[in-house]
């Protein structure tokens, strides 16, 4: 088992190393986009993304879980090949068929957007992009299945930079505006492509499977209504706020929700590492699975209930860097978020169940439930209690998500879940967030010293109660001698 997180903790350096230069890069260009754009222009261009991102996600129908849970599935290379090919083959008929559908009518969606049919042509560009951008995302699942981190990596970097580039080139270099920046991104995504195909060509061949593909999309359709779930977690609680408090709660809740974004980066790494791995451990190794499994919640609620208080505990002097004075009042929010996305991260071991035996409709029964009880408490109580309501109904609504799967995954396929030490980890993670915010407000150089304080006491409490234990500490100090190694399992 040693070997497996080995393989594991490798991969998740790799993709948070290159998700840490994606994050970058996107932040790199907004100095520029907003020199370049008015803020209409840039509210413009973020309708247009966001919508057909909407668009994109509904189009690959769930392919990209659905395509890694059956490559591992087949047991012969013949066979993932058989999946492969079924399922590029009829993704690319699929998006591009709807793309031809949906072309004539991008002058009414400008009127629709905007009330002028002045910004079709950013539609035609941007829905021209969607079924390259569905193929390179396959590509890189193609590769994330076969533990190609590395060169998963390395396509995303090339591909960023390939598309601000280009963005740039049209929009400042060529003076072409909107338009520019939407063909430049169309243009690498066309330029990329030969070359995310190239990266997995043994996997094609010219044959296709009628059962395979009614295999793979019994699977995936049902993640399209969880898809649309996420979405309303992502965007309900903004608009609520803003319809039942005021803009200035959104603009705090706004700021906080991005003091918090590390925790979804490392979510989104996370899932890029652990998905392959789990299914593959399931297949190959199923004596070791659920133990595995176990072990790994162990350690994302330690990671991320590090993170979680670390962040609330240093909130003020966060937003002292990141902001100013007006906007010091969003800490209030940040503990309640940062637990939710503790919450969240849980949820990539205790769906695991239900992803490993195919019952997907779960996915959408309960992330709609998950989402109608996240704009109903919002609903209740955003009138009341304004951004700190939305904040705590999105941490109650990710914890009623994780705790249903992890009933119903239990009984489909039971995980060895380190109970007591997940308990000690939850409930300390619990406590040293929520009463961050109680600490004294002394003078600089005192408060980090007394933060760091509670921050060491925190994780000393997780040792001493046994939430982690001498295999923890082996690794640590094994880390301060500079050594990597993975953790000993017994």
């Amino acid at each position: 088992m040693k070997l497996l997180f080995r393989a594991l903790f490798k991969d998740l350096l790799i993709y948070g190393t290159g998700d840490a230069f994606l994050k970058v890069a996107a932040f790199l260009t907004l100095p520029f986009y907003t020199r370049i754009f008015t803020p209409e222009e840039y509210g413009i261009w973020s309708f247009i993304i966001t919508v057909v991102g909407l668009l994109n996600t509904i189009m690959i129908l769930g392919g990209d879980t659905a395509y890694s849970r059956f490559f591992f599935e087949a047991e012969t290379e013949e066979g993932r090949r058989l999946v492969t090919s079924t399922w590029f083959g009829f993704l690319a008929l699929w998006s591009v068929g709807w793309v031809v559908l949906c072309l004539p009518f991008s002058g009414l969606y400008s009127v629709w957007s905007f009330g002028t049919k002045e910004y079709g042509l950013l539609f035609i560009l941007t829905l021209l992009a969607s079924p390259l951008t569905l193929i390179n995302t396959m590509c890189g699942q193609a590769l994330r299945n076969r533990f190609q981190a590395r060169l998963f990596t390395a396509m995303n970097v090339v591909s960023t930079l390939l598309s601000v580039g280009f963005s740039l080139i049209g929009a400042v270099v060529m003076k072409l505006g909107l338009v520019g920046l939407l063909g430049g991104t169309l243009f690498a995504t066309l330029v990329i492509l030969p070359v995310r195909l190239w990266t997995v060509r043994d996997l094609f061949r010219p044959v296709f499977s009628v059962k395979v593909l009614r295999d793979l999309l019994m699977f995936g359709a049902p993640l399209i209504p969880s898809s649309l779930a996420y979405w309303v977690f992502a965007m309900s609680d903004r608009i609520l706020l803003g319809k039942l408090s005021t803009l200035e709660q959104v603009g705090l809740y706004t700021v906080a929700n991005q003091v918090t974004i590390i925790l979804v980066f490392f979510h989104g790494a996370l899932g890029q590492a652990w998905s392959p791995h789990a299914i593959r451990v399931y297949e190959e190794q199923p004596e070791q699975a659920s133990v595995f499994f176990g072990r790994v919640m162990t350690y994302i609620l330690a990671g991320f209930g590090l993170l979680s208080v670390g962040i609330t505990t240093f909130s003020h002097e966060i937003l002292m860097v990141l902001s100013t004075p007006p906007f010091y009042a969003a800490r209030l929010a940040i503990g309640p978020l940062a637990l939710g996305f503790v919450a969240y991260g849980t949820t990539q071991v205790t769906a695991l169940g239900i992803s490993l035996k195919k019952k997907t409709h779960y996915f959408a029964l309960f992330s709609w439930a998950a989402a109608l009880l996240n704009v109903g408490l919002n609903v209740l109580l955003i009138p009341i209690w304004g951004m700190i309501a939305a904040s705590w109904t999105t941490m109650a609504a990710y914890l009623f998500l994780t705790l249903v799967y992890l009933t119903v995954s239990q009984r489909l396929w039971p995980v060895a879940y380190e109970t007591r030490r997940a308990l000690v980890l939850a409930g300390l993670t619990f406590i040293f967030t929520i009463a961050a915010p109680l600490l004294p407000a002394l003078s600089p150089i005192f408060s980090v010293v007394i933060k760091s304080v509670y921050c060491s006491t925190f994780v000393g409490l997780l040792f001493l109660l046994r939430g982690l234990d001498d295999r923890e500490w082996e690794v640590l100090l094994t880390l301060i001698r500079g050594r990597s190694v993975a953790p000993r399992v017994t």
